[in-house]
């Protein structure tokens, strides 16, 4: 018997649920959008690259905490330790600790960085980040708890309260001529801080916090989150090395240029991330409920679902992104060189194209084989930009961008269609997935 392959009607495969997650992530990545763009108009391109930064180790910090701390607790809550408040309970706690540690260390090195007479806008910034870590961690655990239940709805209203917090401040500061890269990120920390305060009130019941189970809680979490965390700990490098490489070795105003470019093809986020959000836990309900056959099923239609919504998005970056550039920033200083625009489009496709692989993955907790293809794609990452952009500038870097992506999402697709497909055969699976492929399919238990 044959199989007839087709490409798929995009509004087949979109449920409600899909449409919330995809509202929520146009309204965070909203948010981030025109929060860069103010900064580009009443700032200056160094500000904006300065925040950048920022942002940049604020992502980190969030995917730290996801990776060591919510994924798990998404993928395991249905084998918790004690009670489901209670697990719930010390994931919390876990993630308290964890932003507190967090800002403790930017504390410090703020203070070091004062003792030794850097630059007044690092030191800024640095405080800046530690008085607004503990914030922006609690709203996005509180967004990742609803995700894992999804409860889609809930995240969308604690998102749409940060948002227009957030874009109601900076709007003020751009008014009042106090807009820089410090105040933003305060803007940022407030509105997060509010939300997230007021969620936990709204859903204290749900939580039941003992010391007593925190070790257990973290010794099971830790299992999968350890491989999670070095694969999120590579993604970071992978995702923010064109940032660090290029306020290193062209400034800050380069810099600046790369996140309003960044700016543009986050119109895509909603997409990625939006979907990304809601496809997680569906991986692992498919997993759970009928097996690896189940999970290669619902992986590929999220995959063709991503490659059909972002084809033509693409095309429109690659024809209209120099023009989107002038209107929205006003100034040719912001316009980047060559095709810059398109390749980094391309390459966010790319990227997309690799997750649903990555969330099955998880969800059969196998993140070693996640950690293999991202590590590769991370070292060819570095090298190309680092070539590039010394060779080619800002068009080079992004070609780099593109091959590393590429390379990562077909490693992850190689890994899980291998293990997928021999569930219970390590011998028969390639020579460096053989420790990954002891796995167990749930349909046959």
């Amino acid at each position: 018997m044959g199989t007839t392959w087709a490409l798929p009607n995009p509004l087949r495969l979109i449920s409600g649920a899909h449409v919330l997650a995809l509202a929520d992530q146009a309204v965070v990545s909203a948010a981030s959008f025109f929060t860069t763009v103010i900064i580009g108009r009443y700032a200056d391109a160094s500000q904006l690259g300065a925040y950048a930064i920022a942002i940049s180790v604020l992502a980190s910090l969030y995917t730290t905490q996801g990776s060591l701390i919510t994924l798990p607790f998404s993928i395991q809550r249905h084998r918790p330790v004690g009670t489901p408040a209670q697990f719930a309970g010390s994931s919390l706690l876990q993630g308290i600790l964890l932003s507190s540690v967090a800002a403790g260390l930017l504390a410090v090195i703020g203070l070091g960085l004062f003792v030794g007479g850097a630059p007044s806008e690092a030191i800024a910034m640095t405080w800046a980040l530690a008085a607004v870590t503990q914030c922006a961690l609690l709203r996005e655990f509180a967004r990742r708890f609803a995700f894992a239940h999804l409860r889609v709805a809930h995240a969308l209203a604690l998102d749409g309260a940060v948002s227009a917090m957030q874009l109601v401040t900076i709007g003020a500061l751009a008014w009042s001529g106090r807009m820089s890269a410090v105040t933003a990120l305060g803007a940022l920390g407030l509105a997060s801080g509010l939300a997230a305060l007021g969620w936990l009130y709204v859903a204290r019941a749900e939580f039941v916090v003992r010391l007593a189970g925190l070790r257990a809680s973290v010794r099971l979490g830790w299992t999968l989150g350890r491989w999670l965390f070095v694969k999120q700990a590579i993604t970071q490098v992978q995702d923010f090395i064109t940032y660090w490489l290029s306020a290193a070795i062209a400034g800050a105003a380069v810099t600046g240029v790369f996140a309003a470019s960044m700016s543009v093809v986050a119109f895509s986020n909603p997409v990625i991330f939006g979907l990304s959000n809601i496809l997680a836990p569906r991986s692992v309900e498919a997993w759970r409920a009928a097996g690896g056959a189940s999970l290669r099923r619902q992986a590929i239609r999220d995959a063709l679902l991503i490659v059909a919504v972002l084809i033509p998005f693409c095309a429109v970056v690659l024809l209209f992104g120099d023009d989107v550039m002038r209107l929205l920033y006003r100034s040719e200083e912001f316009v980047a060189p060559g095709a810059t625009l398109g390749i980094l489009a391309l390459a966010a496709m790319a990227f997309a194209i690799g997750l649903p692989a990555g969330n099955a993955l998880a969800a059969m907790e196998r993140p070693r084989a996640i950690v293999v293809a991202a590590l590769i794609g991370t070292i060819l990452t570095v090298g190309l930009v680092w070539w590039q952009l010394h060779a080619r500038g800002l068009p080079g870097a992004a070609v780099g961008m593109l091959v590393g992506n590429v390379v990562g999402s077909l490693g992850l697709w190689v890994g899980f269609l291998a293990l997928v497909s021999r569930p219970r055969d390590s011998a028969s699976a390639p020579w460096l997935l053989r420790p990954l492929a002891r796995t167990t399919d749930p349909a046959c238990n």
